[in-house]
């Protein structure tokens, strides 16, 4: 191996750097031209009906929004789009930093920053013509340094920003990290199916789905996240569904506390319980600051053909029970169960894991007056009764009354022994149904159609004290005395009485439900 002399090279440096000295510049070429950036948040101000009938202004960012760089090199030139792509402000704070490096000078004549209520092929908001909303920031001039612009807002069409950022709670909690679609079963982002929110001022078309992915909202529905995610719930659910929506009953109107239909029911329950759910609530808010909690008063119905039922029972199964709605999702993708009794009893099982229909699962919707079993017949358990209206089946004068008594309704309260009854069977079909006082009263029906429930000592041989438990396919109970063909009935109202009456199918106060045990 052959060595150099460390002489020569000492004498090579400066001979080479003797011949750089003697190649100039060539005049008129610049310096090599800085990327000139802008950065900051893009917020919007909004008013907030989750805060009340005042509705505040409330601000926020805007976040996954459409975001592109916009300017000239020349004054020559027309402002045009610099970037190639287009980027989406920040997932957490709206936040955005586009750069742009000058061609043919080291600075731009304009720069400026273009917004829209889009979020590439997956959501976006628009107008009655299908013309989505854009924001400019300020155009700077001469810029020729990055320039950190702060917190930037729209000053006009706030309410399309608030439904725009809205639905990002939604997608952010779609329960898919596969694909940035709104299902697993999309799988091209360039081809995901979009939700278009279609929403303009002075607007009254609106708050309703179309079943062809499109949510329309009046003027001052996007003030309300309940309503704007109640509808892009809809749209989720018909995209898990791929498209087959159920076909549902019996639907128009519609209301949280009443009977409408089992199909009903299940679709608005869950377009209600999503809506809550990603807000972290239980209730429904409309667009001018009134609220409605799912929490059973007066008027409200028993059994999974009552959407607010349903309400109760999915946000505590996905609160308390499953840990989050992500396995109900994944089910939804692969079934399509048209009613709540559906999906409880057949879809859950085959969730991976499998999703829980007894124990703590089948708790959670008898306290929101939807029993799928097992019988309380035998159960050796105390249940509180009710027929509705948030109100329980009580012994008159509760336990420290008179006996002889009479039934009645009263606000539920799980404590009481006296609104505590258990199912005790005959061995010929039928059941005596007795309180849980120190001295128990049997329920005995009345002589006489429309008759108050009276509570009397046993008699095993009164075929008034027997009673037939029927279990509805609704998740609601019937109880029928065969000797004078009465259903036990009643206006579910505290202080009114229990009633038996004509068997009637389409009595409300007929259908019972167990929305507390014991044992």
């Amino acid at each position: 191996m052959s060595h150099r002399s460390t002489t020569l090279l000492r004498l090579l440096v400066p001979a080479a750097l003797a011949a750089g000295a003697l190649v100039p510049l060539s005049a008129g070429v610049a310096s090599a031209a800085q990327p000139i950036c802008l950065s900051g948040n893009l917020q919007f101000d909004y008013q907030s009906a989750e805060a009340g009938t005042t509705k505040p202004t409330l601000t926020r960012a805007a976040r996954n929004a459409s975001v592109e760089l916009w300017g000239r090199e020349k004054s020559t030139d027309t402002d045009h789009k610099l970037n190639t792509d287009t980027q989406l402000t920040g997932a957490a704070d709206g936040s955005f930093n586009l750069c742009y490096t000058p061609v043919g000078t080291t600075a731009m004549d304009h720069l400026f920053v273009r917004f829209a209520t889009r979020s590439n092929q997956v959501w976006r908001v628009a107008d009655a013509t299908g013309t989505v909303y854009t924001y400019d920031t300020p155009t700077q001039s001469n810029i020729s340094t990055s320039l950190a612009l702060g917190t930037v807002k729209p000053a006009t069409a706030a309410r399309a920003w608030h439904a725009f950022d809205t639905v990002n709670l939604l997608w952010s909690h779609r329960a898919n990290s596969t694909t940035p679609c709104w299902t697993a079963a999309e799988a091209n982002a360039a081809t995901c199916t979009t939700l278009t929110v279609r929403w303009q001022s002075g607007s009254t078309d609106g708050p309703w789905y179309d079943l062809s992915n499109t949510v329309h909202l009046a003027d001052a529905d996007p003030d309300s996240e309940h309503t704007v995610l109640h509808e892009s719930g809809h749209f989720f659910q018909n995209r898990l569904y791929n498209s087959t929506f159920p076909t549902v009953t019996n639907c128009s109107p519609h209301y949280i506390q009443a009977v409408s239909s089992a199909t009903c029911a299940w679709t608005e329950g869950f377009a209600d319980s999503a809506a809550a759910y990603l807000l972290g609530d239980q209730r429904y808010v409309w667009s001018d600051g009134s609220s409605y909690p799912f929490t059973p008063a007066a008027g409200w119905q028993t059994g999974d053909q009552v959407q607010g039922n349903v309400d109760g029972a999915l946000l505590r199964l996905w609160n308390q029970v499953d840990g989050s709605w992500d396995r109900t999702v994944a089910t939804l993708a692969s079934h399509t169960p048209a009613t709540f009794a559906d999906w409880f009893k057949n879809v859950r099982p085959t969730a991976v894991p499998p999703l829980s229909t007894t124990g703590t699962a089948l708790t959670a919707l008898d306290t929101n007056a939807i029993n799928y079993g097992p019988t309380v017949v035998g159960d050796n358990a105390y249940h509180a009764l009710s027929n509705g209206g948030g109100v329980a089946l009580q012994r008159g004068g509760t336990c420290s009354g008179s006996i002889p008594s009479v039934a009645e309704f009263a606000a539920l309260d799980t404590t009481r022994a006296s609104q505590r009854w258990k199912f005790t069977a005959n061995g010929d079909g039928t059941v005596r149904i007795y309180d849980s006082c120190l001295i128990p009263l049997y329920l005995t029906a009345p002589t006489t159609a429309g008759g108050q429930i009276s509570l009397t000592a046993v008699n095993l041989g009164a075929a008034n004290q027997k009673w037939q438990v029927t279990q509805n396919s609704s998740g609601t109970y019937t109880l029928t005395n065969p000797a004078t063909g009465f259903a036990l009935d009643g206006n579910a109202t505290a202080g009114q009485a229990v009633t038996a009456n004509t068997a009637s199918a389409a009595s409300a106060g007929q259908n019972w439900a167990s929305v507390f045990s014991i044992s």
